[in-house]
């Protein structure tokens, strides 16, 4: 080990070669010489006044570093009489780095685990739900939604994640119509990452077909292989086929805070509607999808009915 990584390490485990403990400790094994003889507080001011070239050293900082010393274990104190005394040596020091050794491990450790869970935290937290309280903080009201607008499957795609996904908590229900969505294979992985997300935050995800879905290609192959996985892992992802004639409503939701439309297919483009600004066709798309969903046959165990949950 180089003397630059001896530096870095004593660093890491607190014990600077530039701060005054280390001029101090020096002190005291120049001041003992080759005797390791207990030195007094004089002799050791006396060894860091002739090193300063005459210019005085604080007695209050020469203490607070003997004592700091003795604390961590890099020195022993005679304090029976008048005058204490220190003394240190190669075995004391040895025992006090091995000491702030451990316990800088350690702290590492706890740091690293803390580390973790901050990046955990970070990537689970809604951008969206940290902007609409950040302006409801600041202005004292909450924040409005709005319309909007979007056109081809990225960005219909884009518009349901940051509406929807990202907004979306423990106990939530997402509602997913599959009529509209295109298996495209670049897009398949993506989805896929998206939706085990939720799920593992504790999102329900209800998805409902109104025609049999026979994956043929290879998105749909790989995305009805991931749904099987993950009902096999007792995730709560349900999808049932509900075949039916008329046209329904084709839409992304969580709960009844509002639902990205499909509007039309070719080309797909779709709005964002908040339940405050058409509550009654955000209630009335939901509703018709429950009812279908209630009616429907579940793909992967062919039973009727669907779960209850927070909607």
């Amino acid at each position: 080990m180089g003397e630059k990584d001896i530096r870095q390490v004593l660093d890491i485990i607190g014990f600077s070669l530039t701060d005054w403990k280390a001029r101090v400790l020096k002190a005291i094994l120049i001041t003992q010489g080759n005797q390791d003889a207990p030195v007094t507080f004089d002799e050791i001011y006396l060894n860091l006044q002739n090193e300063k070239s005459g210019k005085r050293s604080a007695q209050p900082l020469v203490y607070r570093s003997l004592s700091s010393l003795e604390k961590d274990g890099y020195i022993e104190v005679d304090k029976s009489g008048y005058k204490h005394c220190y003394w240190t040596g190669i075995d004391i020091i040895h025992t006090a780095l091995e000491k702030a050794k451990g316990m800088s491990i350690a702290g590492l450790k706890e740091r690293v685990k803390q580390t973790d869970s901050d990046i955990e935290s970070i990537s689970d937290a809604s951008i969206s739900s940290l902007a609409s309280k950040l302006v409801e903080t600041s202005t004292g009201t909450p924040s409005q939604q709005h319309v909007r607008f979007a056109q081809g499957y990225d960005d219909i795609y884009s518009m349901s994640v940051n509406t929807v996904y990202a907004q979306s908590e423990r106990g939530d229900i997402v509602r997913i119509c599959l009529d509209w969505i295109s298996s495209e294979p670049s897009r398949a992985a993506e989805r896929m990452t998206d939706i085990l997300r939720l799920l593992e935050r504790g999102v329900e995800i209800r998805a409902l077909g109104h025609t049999m879905w026979i994956p043929t290609d290879e998105g749909g192959v790989r995305l009805s292989a991931f749904y099987g996985s993950i009902r096999d892992e007792g995730l709560p992802l349900t999808l049932k086929i509900q075949p039916r004639t008329e046209r329904t409503y084709q839409f992304i939701s969580r709960n009844h805070d509002g639902i990205v439309l499909i509007v039309s297919e070719t080309p797909p483009t779709a709005t964002w509607i908040p339940r405050g600004a058409n509550p009654y066709l955000v209630d009335e798309a939901i509703s018709s999808f429950d009812k279908d969903f209630t009616a429907g046959v579940d793909v992967y165990q062919g039973e009727d009915g669907g779960s209850d949950s927070k909607s």
